[in-house]
C-alpha cells in the first residue's frame, strides 16, 4: 500500500499547487528549499525610492494664565504633524500619516507638561484616516491608562476628538495605545536572553541605521526550528505583548518547554521595523513601504536583513523549519493562516494549533482565515513558498488587555510545542513514520 498512498499523496500535492497557482501563487514546483536558497536567488530586490514624511520634532509652547503649557514630540514612538493654540487651555494636534494610502491605522502621540496644575482640552484630528478608541495617559513614566469615557468625545470613525485632561509639572505622555517602544523591546531582549544564558546580536541595519536585533535558544544543534517575528507594523504594540509571552513560555522551566527545546532551535527578531516604532510611523518603513508587502521584492533594508538571517538560520546547520509565526494587532484576536490543504509539512498544523487553543480557553473566541492577502507577498506568504512550512500571522486585538494576552499566548505556545513535539522528525523515518503511523516506532 504504500507506493499506492505515495502516488496519491504526489498527486493531491499537484492538485493543491494548481490551485494556488490560480488564485497568483506558485506551488509547490516553484518552491525553492531553504537548504538550497540564498540571499542570491531570492526574488530581485526593486529600486525602492520613495521616502516616507517624517514629522518635523519640535516643541510648542503656549503662554497661559498662571504660566506656561508646553506640547511636544521629542521622543522615540512620538507622532505629532501639527500643533496650534485655539483659545485659553484649548488646543489642536493632528497626525497625519508617512504616505498614502495606508492601512487606516493611525498613531499618534505627544508629552504635556504645564507651569501649574490645571485642566485643559486637546483636540486630536485624525488626517486620511479614522480614530482609534480612546487613547491612554502615562504620567510621569506610570502605566499607561484608558482615558475615562467622560474625558473624551468622539471614538471609531471619528474625525477630530476631544480629549479634556489635567496636566501639571510632571510629564504626560498621551497615545493612541500602549507605547511598547525600541527601548523596552530591548529591555526586554536583555531579560529574556540572560535566563536563558544566550546573547542578542546584530543581524543588520535599518534604513536610518538602527540596529535589527535577533536571538537564538534551544539546541545548538537541533535540526528542526520555528521562526518568530515581530512589529513589522509600528502603532501594533498587542503584537509585541504576544510576542513576549509566546517566546516566554517557550523558554519556561516547564516539561513541555525543556522537551521543546532540547529538540528544536527558535529564532526570534522582535523588530523588524524599528525606524518606523521610532518615527511613529502609521504602517510603514521609512522608504514607504508596508514590510509585510514586502516579502517578495525585498525592496527595503528591513526585510533584507531579516530574510537573510533567516536563511543563514537555517542553513548552518541544515534545520527544517516546522513553524514561521508573524505577530501582529488589529481590531480583533485572528490568525491569518494558510488554506488548510496547502503542501505543508507538518501538516494541517493550524487547523490542529487552532483546535487545540479552543479546547483549552473554551470561552476564547479565536478566529481563523485562509483566504486573506493570497497575492500579497506577506511574510506567511514567504514562509510556504521558500520552507514548505506553516506561516501564520497572529493577531492579538489592538485593544485587547495585555492580562488576557498573558493568559491565552501562553497557553496557545504550548499547544503549539505539543503539536511539534509530536511530529516524526523530518528525514526518512520521518517521512516513513507518517506514511505507516500504525507501525511506526513509538
Amino acid at each position: 500500500m504504500q507506493p499506492l498512498s505515495n502516488a496519491l499523496s504526489s498527486a493531491r500535492a499537484l492538485l493543491v499547487a494548481l490551485v494556488w497557482l490560480a488564485v497568483g501563487l506558485p506551488g509547490v514546483a516553484s518552491v525553492a528549499l531553504a537548504q538550497d536558497a540564498s540571499p542570491a536567488t531570492a526574488p530581485a530586490k526593486a529600486t525602492a525610492t520613495a521616502k516616507a514624511e517624517l514629522q518635523a520634532r519640535r516643541s510648542w509652547s503656549f503662554e497661559e494664565e498662571g504660566g506656561a503649557v508646553r506640547i511636544d514630540n521629542e521622543f522615540s514612538g512620538a507622532r505629532v504633524n501639527a500643533c496650534e493654540r485655539l483659545g485659553a487651555l484649548d488646543y489642536k494636534i493632528v497626525t497625519s500619516p508617512e504616505n498614502t494610502p495606508i492601512n487606516p491605522s493611525p498613531w499618534y502621540a505627544f508629552r504635556v507638561t504645564s507651569a501649574v496644575e490645571r485642566d485643559i482640552t486637546v483636540r486630536i484630528v485624525v488626517v486620511a484616516s479614522k480614530a482609534r478608541p480612546r487613547p491612554r495617559i502615562s504620567i510621569d513614566g506610570g502605566p499607561f491608562e484608558r482615558v475615562a469615557s467622560k474625558d473624551y468625545e468622539g471614538g471609531e470613525g471619528a474625525k477630530e476628538c476631544v480629549l479634556r485632561m489635567r496636566v501639571g509639572p510632571k510629564p504626560t505622555l498621551v497615545a493612541s495605545n500602549h507605547m511598547i517602544g525600541i527601548a523596552e523591546i530591548e529591555a526586554w531582549t536583555d531579560a529574556t536572553t540572560a535566563t536563558l544564558g544566550v546573547h542578542p546580536r546584530e543581524i543588520g541595519r535599518s534604513a536610518a541605521d538602527r540596529a535589527i536585533r535577533a536571538f537564538e535558544f534551544g539546541a545548538p544543534d537541533a535540526r528542526e526550528a520555528i521562526i518568530v517575528i515581530g512589529r513589522q507594523h509600528p502603532p501594533e504594540v498587542a503584537g509585541t505583548v504576544g510576542l513576549f509571552r509566546f517566546i516566554e513560555a517557550l523558554a519556561a522551566d516547564t516539561e513541555t518547554a525543556r522537551g521543546f527545546r532540547a529538540r528544536f532551535r527558535v529564532l526570534c527578531v522582535p523588530l523588524v521595523n524599528p525606524d518606523g516604532v521610532h518615527e511613529g510611523q502609521w504602517r510603514s518603513t521609512l522608504g514607504a513601504i508596508d514590510a509585510n508587502r514586502d516579502w517578495g521584492p525585498f525592496t527595503q533594508a528591513e526585510t533584507r536583513v531579516v530574510r537573510d538571517a533567516i536563511l543563514a538560520f537555517v542553513r548552518e546547520p541544515a534545520r527544517t523549519p516546522r513553524l514561521l509565526l508573524d505577530f501582529h494587532a488589529t481590531s480583533k484576536d485572528i490568525l491569518y493562516v494558510p488554506p488548510d490543504d496547502a503542501p505543508l509539512e507538518p501538516p494541517h498544523f493550524a487547523s490542529r494549533w487552532i483546535a487545540a487553543i479552543s479546547a483549552r480557553f473554551p470561552d476564547y473566541a479565536v478566529e481563523q482565515n485562509a483566504e486573506n492577502n493570497l497575492k500579497e507577498w506577506t511574510f506567511k506568504r514567504w514562509a510556504f513558498e521558500t520552507f514548505r512550512a506553516p506561516g501564520i500571522t497572529y493577531e492579538l486585538g489592538s485593544a485587547a488587555p495585555h492580562d488576557r494576552i498573558a493568559r491565552i499566548v501562553p497557553g496557545a505556545a504550548e499547544e503549539a510545542m505539543k503539536i511539534l513535539l509530536a511530529e516524526p522528525a523530518p528525514g526518512a523515518a520521518g517521512a516513513a513514520a507518517r506514511e505507516s503511523p500504525a507501525t511506526a516506532t513509538p
